[in-house]
């Protein structure tokens, strides 16, 4: 078992490392695409430094098209993408990518053959005035002429009426899986209360299907744990939790099957609460001595349920044992030093954060995501894992989905993607607060530029509640 757990944490470190050295070949192609662009003004043609930058763009490409075909970035509303990779980029890049889109550029794949005489073209073509190039026939029209034939051009991406009905419908599927799962958890829950004969078959069967949503759109699914419904959190906070962990699994690069398998265990993580009466689990309160008791024997009751359940694997026993053993506070104690399970730690962190922005009965006011956020990066290396919460928030955003915020444009908008930017996520604008701006093309990128600056820049976030704002409107 330590050993088969040794070999689960060395790949997924592998396949998360191998990932952020894509991603950094990636951003270094096109640092030279942009240095190259900028000395082609400067030197002729055949200058022997023009030459030296355009072959170590080249050498760079060469070693990104090993085990491809081809190597192809995209640029949509603000962003830089290498194939489904979001690439980091800085305010150089920002200028470069301005100038491929007002050329109609949105997307550049080059293919092996390769030379530094076709990279040297491109990038006098690119520093042609935009109105004489669209007066020629457009920058893809120009290349062809001048028989560049390793590197394709396309146009910028635009979201037609069709595509914006695959989302729409797309999103409606994401809200009857989330339902689906909720239904799930209650029928796990309700067979314990009857000691039914309990099946994993439902359960699995959901979680594999949020684990390939998830996979497909992470975005999709972690915008419906924005939805907290006060009078079934039990059961939605079970869900929430292991959509959060699911996606962070995915964030980190494991394998499916480890995908599944946490996902699963997140979602029983908290069966053994069947064994607390509902009126401690209520109490707005602090609890008594006894009533806390009470609580801290859950994840003891959790292991024990979980066992009985045919079909269900141990790391789901595991992870209902160890999912509080974090911290100088955690339990149930055991002898020795704690050594929590990778994956009890990540369902740990999703359930801290789950539960700290959860919505119950007795609250008059949800934590906001963002404060949320804070809470746990003060508590790294205390309570979590600091390279997991590193990971949670980069997947998350300084400002998860659902957040509102308050941009210097005095504008007011929702966010509903996570860009590489932390502090620069995809937000709806909202004008009219009634649901309506979902049918609008009102949704932007905190990373677009004008001129190298950012459009929208954030200001503060904005209690939904207090605004009286109601966010189930969009992310529903």
């Amino acid at each position: 078992m330590a050993d088969q757990e040794n070999d689960s944490r060395g790949e997924a470190r592998q396949s998360f490392f191998a990932k952020q050295l894509l991603i950094g070949a990636a951003k270094t192609a096109f640092q030279q695409l942009s240095g190259l662009l900028k000395n082609v003004t400067i030197y002729p043609e055949s200058h022997p430094f023009l030459v030296s930058l355009a072959q170590k763009l080249a050498d760079t490409i060469s070693g990104l098209l090993v085990d491809r075909k081809e190597v192809a970035f995209y640029l949509v509303a603000g962003e830089l993408f290498f194939e489904t990779h979001s690439v980091p980029i800085d305010q150089s890049l920002a200028l470069l990518m301005e100038q491929f889109t007002s050329r109609d550029v949105g997307g550049i794949i080059f293919r092996p053959g390769l030379t530094t005489a076709e990279l040297v073209k491109l990038a006098i073509l690119m520093n042609r005035e935009p109105e004489t190039m669209a007066a020629e026939g457009g920058i893809i029209a120009a290349a062809a002429r001048e028989h560049i034939s390793h590197i394709d051009l396309h146009h910028v991406l635009l979201v037609d009426k069709k595509t914006g009905g695959a989302v729409k419908e797309s999103k409606k599927r994401t809200t009857e899986l989330f339902l689906d799962a909720i239904e799930a958890v209650k029928e796990m829950v309700h067979g314990v209360h009857l000691d039914k004969a309990l099946n994993m078959r439902r359960m699995n069967t959901v979680v594999q299907t949020m684990v390939d949503n998830i996979l497909d759109n992470r975005d999709a699914l972690m915008g419906l744990t924005s939805l907290k419904m006060y009078d079934e959190y039990t059961f939605v906070h079970s869900v929430n939790t292991s959509i959060l962990a699911i996606s962070l699994g995915t964030f980190l690069s494991f394998e499916k099957p480890q995908i599944a398998m946490l996902g699963v265990a997140a979602m029983l993580h908290d069966i053994g609460k069947v064994r607390v009466p509902l009126e401690i689990i209520n109490k707005p309160g602090k609890l008594t001595d006894e009533e806390w008791e009470a609580v801290r024997r859950h994840p003891i009751d959790g292991a024990l349920i979980a066992s009985d359940i045919p079909g269900v694997t141990k790391m789901a026993m595991v992870t209902a044992f160890e999912h509080h053993q974090h911290g100088k506070q955690g339990y149930p104690r055991t002898e020795g030093a704690v050594q929590q399970h990778l994956l009890s730690q990540i369902v740990s962190l999703a359930d801290a954060y789950e539960a700290l922005t959860a919505a119950r009965v007795y609250y008059s006011a949800q934590m906001p995501p963002d404060q949320a956020i804070r809470i746990l990066m003060k508590k790294r290396n205390i309570s979590f894992n600091p390279v997991l919460v590193k990971a949670f928030v980069n997947m998350i955003g300084i400002f998860p989905i659902g957040t509102l915020l308050k941009l210097q444009t005095g504008e007011v908008g929702l966010v509903v993607h996570q860009t590489r930017d932390l502090l620069r996520p995809r937000v709806l604008l909202l004008t009219k607060f009634d649901g309506s701006e979902n049918k609008s093309e009102a949704e932007v990128s905190l990373l677009e530029t004008s001129g190298g600056s950012y459009k929208r820049s954030v200001l503060g976030t904005i209690d939904p509640h207090a605004a009286k704002i109601d966010i189930k409107k969009y992310l529903a």
